[in-house]
């Protein structure tokens, strides 16, 4: 009884669901460090956020929504959402800087961490920031024999598979900044012939490459190889962008 009466509330939940639209996770990619604090609207719905750290942020929407992002250090920006948009992990939004603010250099004074300040003994495991959600998230009490009343919690919810998916997407922004301290954004343009709007998400389509990822962790930088790869995946990705525009005009004509 208890099982089926759970089963009906997973039915009802998924139907309520559905009826307000999608969860859609995303990030603003830009130039700028500064990602966190963005402005997010649907205008659709009314809901409003602010980027995260890294740019990351998650809204509830439906095909056709309209997204707005805005910020003091960036150029406004709109985004329909459409059916593609809803098969992908992680939706992409570029932003241009506002060239008309300027900004004072960050200067550093020294270097103060818990190991200095002797909060922590030296050598102890530092965690990211998702990997320490996602740890405390999942740890159970005592000797691992009771589970936490938080872990069961977190895991009914599905906020244990979205943290792991928080990780994941903050280790393909440090892959992609090694990455673009290897071959340069201008190097991929001139080089590679990428157009400049498309240079950031090509760069994600590089570090998503299971070949690319083992040379970027390998203990040994091979530049030629990975500059190899990337004219490789230059051509796939040239063509995927070839053939989207394709299906853009051939939709415009249609309308």
């Amino acid at each position: 009884m208890r099982f089926f009466l759970t089963f009906l509330l997973m039915l009802v939940f998924s139907f309520v669901q559905a009826q307000e639209g999608k969860t859609i996770h995303g990030k603003v990619v830009s130039r700028s460090k500064h990602l966190e604090g963005v402005y997010v609207s649907n205008i659709n719905t009314g809901e409003a956020l602010l980027t995260e750290k890294g740019g990351y942020f998650k809204i509830k929407a439906k095909e056709n929504d309209v997204l707005v992002f805005s910020g003091a250090l960036f150029i406004g920006y709109r985004y329909q959402l459409d059916e593609e948009d809803f098969k992908r992990d992680l939706i992409l939004i570029p932003m241009e800087t506002n060239e008309l603010v300027t900004q004072l250099d960050e200067i550093v004074i020294t270097k103060i961490t818990s190991e200095s300040l002797g909060l922590i003994p030296k050598g102890t495991k530092r965690y990211t920031p998702a990997e320490r959600r996602l740890y405390t998230a999942t740890s159970a009490s005592g000797n691992g024999i009771v589970i936490s009343v938080d872990a069961i919690v977190n895991w009914i919810s599905g906020r244990t598979k979205m943290l792991k998916k928080a990780l994941v997407y903050e280790k393909q922004d440090m892959r992609k900044d090694k990455l673009l301290n290897i071959v340069s954004e201008s190097k991929l343009v001139n080089n590679y012939s990428i157009p400049q709007d498309y240079v950031l998400g090509f760069a994600y389509y590089l570090v998503g490459d299971d070949q690319m990822i083992a040379l970027l962790h390998s203990s040994i930088t091979d530049k030629d190889k990975i500059e190899s790869r990337v004219g490789e995946l230059a051509l796939d990705f040239i063509e995927l962008i070839e053939n989207k525009d394709i299906q853009k005009n051939k939709s415009e004509l249609k309308d």
